[in-house]
């Protein structure tokens, strides 16, 4: 790996149960790499309408997020990359902190909300919690900048544990949510959960059993959902496929 990778793994820190779609045990994600003032990188890109805009990349997430940002930015070299992931937040709280700021609403912008809000099963609202989704990435969508349609929504991940598996009522609520999101944002929407699925290894006992139950495979993962460093680096580098071939 780059060494820059490396670096930006170092200070990891021990996660408890409160991490991206919460997680059982303690296990270490990377330490965030602190984000160049907005107006840094490479120059604006115009759009149709003639308003500049700019190339650089804003990620807002949980801790999903929050492990792949500081790898993506390695990928991008000198392209900014804005980590906008907090461990063990909600789509509501997500959501509160990006409508909030102004200094990354002209950028290419991720958004993958969600995980939290269906990590424990004796709160979740198989009807609630959805809705909640859906409306905040909706306002956090309208706060882009005006001709900026430079914005991805990435699927939901069901977790390994009870009621997320392939059948069960908790995956069947995230696929739902899955395709309204599908359906919702035809054009810029992305189903990172099923290509986290399709990178199972076939000469793996533990992979397939993953595979057939619906979820990203064990080898990318150290518990429930949040991945290892090499699961976090194929992450940074599918992300970067699919912005390179949008253009963005």
């Amino acid at each position: 790996m780059d060494r820059r990778a490396v670096i930006g793994w170092m200070g990891a820190v021990l996660l408890s149960g409160c991490g991206g779609g919460g997680g059982g045990g303690d296990a270490p994600v990377p330490a965030p790499v602190p984000a160049p003032a907005a107006g840094t990188g490479t120059a604006a890109a115009p759009v149709a309408a003639g308003v500049p805009l700019s190339s650089n990349i804003a990620l807002w997430g949980d801790s999903l997020t929050w492990g792949y940002a500081p790898l993506l930015q390695v990928l991008e070299g000198s392209r900014t990359v804005y980590n906008g992931g907090v461990i063990g937040e909600t789509s509501m709280q997500i959501a509160d902190r990006q409508t909030a700021d102004t200094e990354h609403r002209d950028w290419i912008t991720v958004f993958w909300y969600g995980h939290n809000n269906l990590k424990d099963p004796a709160l979740i609202d198989l009807q609630r919690d959805p809705a909640q989704i859906k409306a905040d990435l909706a306002r956090s969508v309208a706060t882009l900048a005006p001709g900026n349609n430079r914005f991805l929504v990435l699927s939901v991940v069901n977790q390994d544990k009870d009621g997320e598996r392939r059948g069960e009522p908790v995956y069947q609520a995230i696929l739902q949510l899955n395709a309204e999101l599908a359906a919702t944002y035809p054009n810029n929407y992305f189903d990172i959960r099923s290509w986290m699925v399709s990178q199972y290894d076939p000469t793996s006992a533990g992979d397939v059993a993953d595979f057939q139950a619906d979820l990203p495979p064990r080898s990318m993962r150290f518990d429930e959902i949040h991945l290892t460093l090499d699961g976090y680096t194929r992450l940074a580098r599918k992300m970067k496929d699919v912005l390179d071939a949008r253009g963005w």
